[in-house]
């Protein structure tokens, strides 16, 4: 026994101490030979729970042999813990003798801890599949060209730049107002590329405080800041192979801007706190409201970036500038909300259709869509659909932030314009009535009512005649 390198104990049916090798002896701190006829618990504290513990693990395991963990030395010169294996020596009930192995703790410990280390990494693991299958449901339909509502001419050019850069590699940088669909030009983008089957991914710079846009840009390793428990990848390398949609790119600090123009040049980047160098393919498309070159100009963009974004720019024009889509516009939201609502579809008031073709609307087609859910909440399920103008700030005047020229009249008390109450065909006699008394009540010739409406006499007199309106006396007289 003494030429084993692992301490051994032989016990007799009473847990006493038969003999002892070695290096059990160097283990408990003891000389071996001093160990026979002592109670096995003699050597270890908490020593009458030892052996009601060591009794109750072996019923529990039913075979006659157990291990237990972590029991405490009695020796005073250092802590010790170690593990026992009790192993019966014949089949009796109870056995005749028994064998203590004393096993390391310490690699026991160390193989514990390195298990839990696995463990955390495959849960760390199964979190960041989690994540990127949460990416992969959201953008689960980028495959399919996403549905961008719009005839007009203003549209119709933009979704011609759109088809044609799809195709190619370019960086795209879209320019538009807020609310007026950038995200949506930048799916339609990526879904009608080559890259279509892989990732878009959508970064609102915006929305991150400054101290955090690298960190999720690139990632981080574990440790390189305080709350940095583990790694975690960015947001360049979960668009590898994809496309990368970063909006409102104006909000990044110069330094992100300089990190960002490297990876443009060159594909590589390193992760906040880390120095292994990470090479991504990923496709840009950029976003903005903001003049970039202003920006430039004041030092708040670097010139540098700027060049490499604007390869290719598509200006999405501005809801008030479109106002021929409106109507589709808001049919279309109509119905997809009123379907996710379980809601009857209804026609749209004329009286409603007048007053959103009136109003410049400021938030773009996100307002549009706003006041369209609102109806269709409050809509009943008969009728017509009535949509309500959105109830804008009131303007600040006087104030810094005023636009050049402003008056300074405080015009949050003027009441809407009465003429959106009236119908179609009252507008129309309003304005013809108007012609009339400005033109004399003239309606043929030169400087006629008829000319002024840009219209043919002849037209301008059937529609007099429609909306009862009189024609002038001298008409009349002739039998006109």
């Amino acid at each position: 026994m003494d030429l084993l390198p692992i301490g051994v104990i032989h016990l007799d049916a009473q847990w006493g101490v038969l003999r002892a090798n070695r290096a059990a002896g160097e283990r408990l701190g003891v000389r071996a030979d001093q160990m026979a006829g002592s109670s096995l618990a003699h050597f270890f504290e908490l020593r009458d729970a030892l052996l009601e513990r060591v009794r109750e693990q072996l019923e529990e395991s039913g075979s006659g042999r157990t291990t237990v963990e972590g029991v405490r030395v009695a020796r005073s010169d250092r802590e010790l813990d170690v593990d026992l294996l009790v192993t019966p020596l014949d089949d009796g009930d109870p056995p005749s003798g028994r064998l203590v192995t004393l096993l390391d703790a310490e690699a026991r410990l160390a193989r514990q801890t390195e298990l839990e280390r696995v463990q955390e990494a495959l849960q760390e693991s199964e979190r960041a599949r989690s994540r990127m299958g949460a990416i992969q449901r959201e953008l689960s339909g980028a495959t399919e060209r996403p549905t961008i509502i719009g005839s007009s001419a203003p549209m119709l050019r933009m979704l011609d730049q759109v088809d044609r850069v799809a195709a190619s590699p370019a960086t795209v940088l879209i320019h538009g107002e807020s609310g007026s669909g950038k995200e949506l030009v930048a799916r339609s983008i990526h879904s009608g590329s080559a890259r279509s089957r892989s990732t878009l991914v959508s970064v609102n710079c915006a929305a991150l405080p400054e101290s955090l846009i690298e960190s999720e840009l690139f990632g981080h390793e574990r440790g390189a800041f305080t709350g940095a428990d583990r790694q975690r990848m960015g947001k360049f390398e979960l668009a590898d192979g994809g496309t990368l949609f970063l909006d409102e790119i104006a909000e990044l600090s110069l330094a992100a801007q300089a990190k960002l123009l490297r990876v443009l040049q060159e594909g590589d980047f390193e992760r906040v706190g880390g120095t292994e160098t990470i090479h991504v393919d990923v496709r840009l498309v950029a976003a903005t409201h903001r003049d970039l070159s202003r920006q430039v100009e004041r030092g708040r963009f670097r010139e540098d970036l700027f060049y490499r974004l604007n390869v290719f720019r598509i200006d999405v024009p501005a809801l008030r500038d479109r106002k021929e889509d409106i109507k589709p516009l808001v049919e279309h939201f109509h119905d997809h909300h009123a379907k996710r609502m379980a809601k009857t579809v209804l026609p749209v008031s004329e009286r409603s259709m007048r007053r959103l073709l009136a109003y410049r609307w400021p938030g773009n087609v996100r307002e549009l869509e706003n006041a369209v859910e609102r109806a269709t909440l409050l809509a009943s399920e008969h009728g017509e659909l009535d949509v309500e103008l959105p109830q804008s700030p009131a303007p600040v005047m006087g104030g810094r932030d005023s636009a050049p020229g402003a008056s300074g009249r405080d015009t949050s008390a003027v009441p809407r314009d009465v003429l959106l109450d009236l119908s179609l065909d009252q507008l129309q006699r309003l304005q013809i009535m108007h012609a009339l008394e400005t033109r004399n009540y003239k309606v043929f010739g030169e400087g006629g009512a008829a000319e002024k409406l840009g219209i043919n006499p002849q037209t301008l007199l059937s529609r007099m005649d429609k909306l009862g309106i009189p024609r002038p006396r001298q008409m009349r007289k002739r039998g006109k």
